[in-house]
């Protein structure tokens, strides 16, 4: 998985997710074939997919525009089915490690959006959020 500063494109090994995809456009794509739940809210669209192994993946449409891409790296605890704060704490700096590494130094502000690192305790998750800026 690679993310692209200059314009947003989230590049997985089986496809590409970006600002500039519309919902009917990734539905038809190879991601968007990889689908395993989808949930609507009016105009509003998710749908969670695994794009690659140990990467998980949220994509959320306001009518057809993409709005945001939530990530999650797996965990070797996922496979046990054990969760934890403190393991779900751990996942977080496994994604901040990874966004250090790949993007630099946080904050990750950028013309077409931004990214960020979050533990949300009353979720019982941590997700590298993309969020796509209109």
């Amino acid at each position: 998985m690679r993310i692209n500063i200059h314009d947003g494109v989230v590049d997985f090994s089986i496809g590409s997710i970006g600002v500039a995809d519309e919902r009917a456009e990734f539905l038809r794509s190879s991601l968007g074939r990889t689908v395993k739940s989808e949930k609507a809210y009016g105009t509003k669209y998710q749908y969670d997919f695994d794009p690659e192994t140990g990467i998980s993946a949220t994509v959320f449409f306001d009518g057809e525009r993409l709005n945001r891409v939530f990530l999650m790296m797996s965990v070797p605890s996922d496979a046990q089915g054990r969760w934890t704060e403190s393991l779900e704490v751990e996942r977080k700096a496994i994604h901040d490690h990874w966004l250090a590494q790949e993007l630099g130094n946080a904050p990750y502000q950028y013309k077409w959006g931004s990214i960020t690192s979050d533990f949300d305790p009353r979720g019982c998750s941590s997700e590298i959020i993309i969020t796509y800026d209109r």
